[in-house]
């Protein structure tokens, strides 16, 4: 008995055709599978956590320190497709600070007119996965980043100061 017939069929009774469909459909069964159930950042299995972390903004003017207020919900800029980023929950109003250089040739530090420092406490939900913070399970949130925030009514430039996860 031959393997594969003169009509081309396996052990003259399925169609090659109809084996290599099959093989197919499993493949991408499988891969949706790995996608939906095995993949931290998409996996449904997997519940958001709270991620509570703070922004350093430094330098802003009056008006943009009055128009940010607790409750608002903050976003990025560059990754508006990912929701929000969480909303603020607390706003420390610090003094600004610049560099001066003096006539004598002195270098201090002195405070700089018509500019407040704000210290942004924000609550966000997101995956913790391999040492990384995933607000959304899209944004990536690290230490030290430096981004464009913008809320309702306000855009401004923060750092990223402190991630404390539960």
């Amino acid at each position: 008995m031959k393997i594969i017939d003169h009509n081309g069929r396996l052990f003259g009774k399925v169609s090659i055709i109809d084996v290599l469909v099959v093989a197919v459909v499993l493949v991408l069964a499988v891969a949706l599978n790995v996608k939906n159930n095995h993949l931290s950042h998409t996996s449904t299995s997997v519940t958001n956590l709270p991620i509570t972390y703070q922004v350093q903004v430094s330098g802003v003017r009056g008006y943009v320190a009055d128009a940010i207020r607790t409750e608002d919900k903050m976003f990025d800029q560059d990754r508006s497709s990912g929701g929000t980023l969480g909303k603020i929950v607390d706003i420390e109003v610090l003094p600004s600070a610049k560099m001066a250089e003096f006539n004598d040739g002195t270098v201090d530090v002195v405070p700089a007119e018509d500019c407040v420092n704000l210290l942004l406490t924000i609550q966000g939900e997101g995956i913790v996965s391999e040492g990384r913070c995933l607000l959304n399970r899209i944004y990536d949130l690290g230490v030290n980043s430096s981004r464009n925030f913008y809320t309702k009514y306000a855009q401004f430039t923060g750092t990223v100061t402190d991630i404390q996860v539960p």
